[in-house]
């Protein structure tokens, strides 16, 4: 079954939280009641409260770098999407691919090089929905249906108090809560291009201890990308809807508790995209074949117009979450617990081959005089005719999990602070595969593809390579049917133990935190005999539906591990006046290790302790300003940074000393050192109101650090000494265990893939009073990204960008009507790229695909709220 019903499963899941809720209940209700809320932060109107250490604290006075958005921040900076978020936040760099399939989130350019997409190796930057952690990172662009509150952006390891998944930062989600008057509001938004967006919500205070909030939001858009095969059908579109709810209990003012939630539904089309074709490649070696090049290098332009299959299904993204939170105070501590369960099911869609008419194929018969097998063993074959196949990919995910918290810790009130608590989540991904589907072209069960010249018109008849990928993946129709020869099922148990302890000395103020996690991660993966070589083997994968035992006959060795670590970090922070805070911190961050499961343990395969990797940590040291000077007119932060990354997670060699050939591997053979800068001003006289912050921060691998994956492309010569191919880095000797030495690309000097190293964004406000109650406000934000490199060998460059946003909107308090415009001036760039071989082509060619960025939107929204 794909799909799960939260209400049927919160009986047994929330359980835990409903108990232990019922034991803090009953503690509050024996204790007196206290004089005010232990974390009610005075603040005035200009200040947003975080909660990036477990309380509630004013943004100035928190100890490290975080950037905060209301929901209307959301709204005047027209923040519809991640992409839109990452744009308006120097510091955060958003990349998706597929129509949103597949998302990565960086922090300071701290990009790992291991990116593969098993959900069992955390990300660099964990995302947090009412604090239950979301292991799926392929549907979380939900801002623009989604009931937010607040998005926190911390910046830097929140291991300590966060866990492993936060390597690099956090970003946490809070949806909107119940309030105590009764009304809501909603707004309605109608753009080009068919930009059709409601959303709205209603708080209903039930009693003076029971109020409860409803929310829902619908967003529909036709796209932005010009396909030449569908001239009338724009790329880039999607259709989302959430609803979600909150009810909230106060039965005294020692507890409380909210039960939460929210399902999630999205289709999004292809997103415009094109590949760099063979022709196009300029450096690197030269395949013997073609007499091409095998790389490219240079900087990625955008297209007004691609060619995509017109006709591919829509990536399908489901999401449900459910969460309990239990507050109770007593005698000047709380206790807070968070019980959480989600669960997401996710189909995605690309076009392999990224062009409408597919790739052009020879047709072998089999038991033919020259090769009988057409070439199945990789020997040349012939072809007797020409055929096209489109090839379609697609990625299958089915994730659950289920989490607890239980922390106590003093109020905001006293000198003496302290947090001590506890974690479980069981993470389960009992589905995650990766398939595809040819178009057989009308080939018959006895032919085979043959590869043929995609560079020139091939000739009718002649001799070529197996073609493996299109000839074991034949499905009659490649947009409807796609098939897999293996699936990954794994899952995650972590356990952990955290505790801060802090003093406030008057204008000086020292915190320790530290958190011991342990994870045992187990992974599996279900496989189809010889699935190599043997077209009509593979199997398709129906939804998202685990197939049933027999459809992958066989079974994998289960990979089992424990990972322990101990994260701490420490701050310290002096005020020397009430305006002025300075802080230095030193944190500590820890990412997940994983298995490498393609290989065979054997004497002449991998070693037995290679299956895992170990975790990659680091150390960042920070130090900072921030104040709120003449008379708070003037908010100037600036933050200096630097990260020690070891053990960082490459392409390596086997150790195994008796390998007949070393064998690549993920192993901890890395090092990255980054220094950074980052600064936030803004100035506000009157009316007016002009800022912006700036980031700059070249995260660099270090000697000895290599990529053990481009060595066909890069290394020159058949023996040693090897020299380097044109536009490669240098070429450097590896020893192995087994006697030998292997040569590969060296990685010291240059920067991990898709590291942006200089953001900023400038924005200016006006709010004039018109008339009676109303108001007329202006808006606008120029954001720059620069670029950014889609391979660990930095020759290829993608991503530079200057966008601007505008709104003007008239609001009197209930009522509002804005217009807005996002990518103004229409600015093409291309937002992500990735390499891949491709069917058709010699796999040793590295051809980037390109994915463009969102073009020029505008629309008009109105508001009511009631």
């Amino acid at each position: 079954m794909t799909n799960i019903s939260i209400t049927s499963r919160m009986r047994s899941i929330l359980l835990p939280g409903l108990l232990t809720g019922a034991a803090l209940a009953g503690f509050a209700a024996a204790t007196p009641a206290m004089a005010a809320e232990a974390d009610d932060v005075e603040t005035a109107a200009d200040e947003i409260v975080v909660t990036a250490r477990k309380r509630a604290e004013d943004i100035q006075s928190v100890p490290i770098t975080i950037s905060a958005y209301t929901a209307q921040d959301l709204a005047d900076r027209n923040i519809n999407s991640l992409g839109d978020l990452g744009a308006s936040t120097p510091g955060l760099a958003i990349n998706s691919i597929a129509g949103g399939n597949t998302q990565t989130i960086y922090i300071r350019g701290l990009a790992p090089a291991n990116t593969a997409s098993d959900l069992n190796v955390e990300a660099n930057v964990g995302v947090f929905i009412d604090g239950i952690y979301q292991t799926s990172r392929n549907t979380l662009d939900i801002l623009s249906v989604l009931d937010v509150g607040q998005i926190e952006i911390a910046k830097g390891p929140q291991s300590a108090l966060f866990g492993r998944s936060t390597f690099a930062g956090a970003m946490s989600i809070s949806t909107g809560k119940p309030t105590d008057e009764l009304g809501g509001a909603v707004t309605a938004t109608a753009g080009v291009d068919q930009d059709i967006r409601l959303r709205g919500h209603v708080n209903l205070p039930v009693s003076e201890t029971l109020k409860v909030r409803l929310a829902g939001g619908y967003s529909s858009y036709d796209g932005w990308g010009k396909n030449s095969a569908a001239p009338d059908d724009n790329l880039g579109g999607y259709a989302k809807y959430a609803a979600s709810g909150a009810i909230e209990l106060t039965p005294s003012e020692n507890f409380r508790a909210v039960l939460s939630g929210f399902v999630t539904h999205s289709k999004a089309e292809l997103t415009p995209a094109y590949m760099i074709q063979p022709g196009q490649l300029n450096c690197g070696n030269v395949n013997a074949a073609t007499a091409l090049p095998l790389l490219f290098c240079g900087t990625l332009t955008p297209r007004d117009t691609v060619d995509l299959s017109p006709n591919l299904k829509p990536t399908l993204n489901k999401n449900r979450q459910g969460s309990l939170l239990l507050e109770a105070k007593f005698g000047g501590v709380k206790a807070t617990s968070v019980t959480g369960v989600t669960g997401s099911d996710n189909r995605g869609f690309s076009d392999y081959d990224l062009t409408s008419g597919g790739v052009q194929f020879g047709v072998c018969q089999i038991g033919n005089a020259t090769n009988a097998g057409c070439g199945a063993n990789f020997l040349p074959a012939p072809y007797t005719r020409l055929v096209r196949s489109n090839l379609t990919v697609a990625t299958v995910e089915r994730v659950r999990t289920f989490s607890q918290e239980l922390r106590f810790q003093s109020d905001n009130d006293s000198k003496f602070n302290w947090i001590l608590g506890g974690y479980y989540f069981n993470s389960r991904i009992p589905l995650a595969a990766a398939g595809i589907g040819a178009g057989n072209g009308g080939i018959a069960n006895t032919e085979r593809f043959i590869q043929v010249n995609q560079l020139a018109t091939p000739a009718a008849a002649g001799v070529g390579a197996y073609d493996a990928t299109a000839n074991i993946f034949t499905v009659t129709d490649a947009s409807q049917t796609q098939l897999f020869g293996s699936y990954t099922a794994a899952s995650t148990k972590t356990s952990s133990l955290f505790a801060a302890i802090g003093y406030d000395f008057g204008s000086v103020r020292v915190n320790a935190e530290g958190r011991y996690n342990s994870d045992k991660k187990q992974a599996q993966v279900f496989s189809i005999a010889n699935p190599t070589l043997a077209p009509f083997v593979n199997q398709p994968i129906t939804g998202t539906a685990i197939p049933t035992s027999g459809t992958f006959p066989i079974a994998g060795t289960v990979f089992k591990r424990k990972f322990n670590s101990f994260a701490p970090r420490f701050t310290v922070d002096y005020k020397p006046t009430e305006e002025i805070l300075l802080y230095a911190s030193a944190a500590k961050g820890v990412r997940s290790g994983g298995f490498n499961t393609a290989n065979p343990v054997s004497a002449t395969g991998i070693l037995a302790s290679e299956v895992p990797y170990e975790e990659e940590t680091n150390w960042t040291y920070e130090g900072g300003v921030k104040s709120r000077l003449f008379d708070r007119a003037l908010l100037l932060n600036l933050a200096v940074f630097h990260t020690d990354w070891q053990d960082a997670q490459v392409s390596a060699f086997t150790q195994n000393p008796t390998a007949v050939n070393p064998v690549r591997i993920v192993q901890n053979a890395g090092a990255i050192k980054a220094t950074g800068i980052e600064a936030q001003a803004e100035v506000t006289i009157n009316i007016f109101s002009v800022g912006g912050s700036f980031i700059y921060s070249d995260p660099k691998f270090q000697a000895g650090s290599y990529d053990g994956s481009q060595i066909t492309q890069c290394r020159v010569g058949t023996a040693a000494p090897f020299s380097s191919a044109n536009g490669c880095p240098a070429i450097i000797p590896v020893p192995t265990a087994n006697g030998g030495t292997q040569f590969v690309p060296s990685l010291e000097g240059l920067r991990p893939q898709r590291s942006v190293k200089t953001q900023w964004n400038l924005h200016a406000t006006v709010e004039v009073p018109v008339s009676g109650d109303w108001n007329l406000s202006g808006r606008v934000d120029v954001n720059h990204t620069g670029s950014a490199f889609n391979n660990l060998l930095n020759t290829v460059a993608f991503g530079d960008r200057t966008v601007t946003n505008l709104r003007i909107a008239v609001d009197n308090g209930r009522y509002s009507a804005a217009l807005w415009a996002t990518n103004l001036f229409d600015s093409s760039y291309v937002q992500n790229s990735i390499n891949q071989p491709r069917a058709g082509y010699p796999a040793a060619f590295s051809l980037p695909e390109v994915y463009m960025g969102e073009g020029r939107r505008m629309g008009l929204t109105l508001g009511a709220k009631f």
